[in-house]
């Protein structure tokens, strides 16, 4: 597991107020992307896709496919510095509008080779 206490790291909140695919990160520069953490802010499970759009392939990729999320609970998945390009997107996708409030975790690198 990679000690990110030393990089330039930061959050970026979302709230998903629809169930259409929504775009939470364009990534810019050199970012690794450390963890997405899920919160449901209902009283019933909801199901969350979280997606890489590719630019270099113009084509989405599932990271998490409908994983659900308990009732008033919330679930970080750890995506291990995961390493998108200039360009790329992260996505998510909830099965009720205005039911999940996402954190992304990244740290920006610089100088990270492709």
């Amino acid at each position: 597991m990679a000690n990110f206490s030393r990089e330039n790291c930061r959050a970026i909140g979302a709230h998903i107020t629809t169930t259409a695919n929504t775009t939470i990160y364009s990534a810019t520069g050199y970012p690794h992307v450390i963890d997405i953490r899920c919160a449901n802010l209902t009283s019933n499970d909801v199901p969350v896709t979280i997606s890489w759009y590719s630019i270099q392939d113009s084509d989405q990729y599932r990271l998490i496919y409908q994983h659900p999320i308990p009732a008033n609970g919330a679930i970080t998945f750890p995506l291990d510095a995961f390493a998108p390009i200039d360009g790329d997107e992260i996505r998510v996708q909830a099965g009720s509008a205005n039911a999940i409030d996402v954190i992304l975790t990244i740290a920006e690198v610089p100088g990270r080779f492709i």
